[in-house]
């Protein structure tokens, strides 16, 4: 037989709301994509530091992703060479 404490301890389920105050269901699944309708950030507008992005900074930055990539590829491929090898002479 079960007690009631077991029973307790298992199936409880906790509802948990969104903080979204008055906002409704359907804002909270599916945001507005103008970002007019939020006058109330606490955060100035940051678009006075953007500046438009030039090609040689993207070219710069995919070189750096491209790096980052091989670096741990080489990284994943050392670990499973290293998993491996412990096998092998275990």
């Amino acid at each position: 037989m079960s007690s009631p404490q077991a029973d307790d301890d298992h199936g409880r389920v906790i509802r948990l709301r969104p903080r979204m105050g008055r906002m409704r269901a359907s804002h909270w699944r599916n945001p507005p994509i103008d970002d007019s309708a939020w006058h109330d950030s606490p955060v100035p507008d940051l678009a006075k530091y953007e500046c438009p992005e030039s090609d040689g900074e993207y070219r710069h930055r995919m070189m750096l992703n491209a790096i980052a990539f091989v670096f741990t590829s080489l990284f994943v491929l050392a670990g499973v060479w290293l998993a491996t090898h412990m096998m092998v002479h275990a």
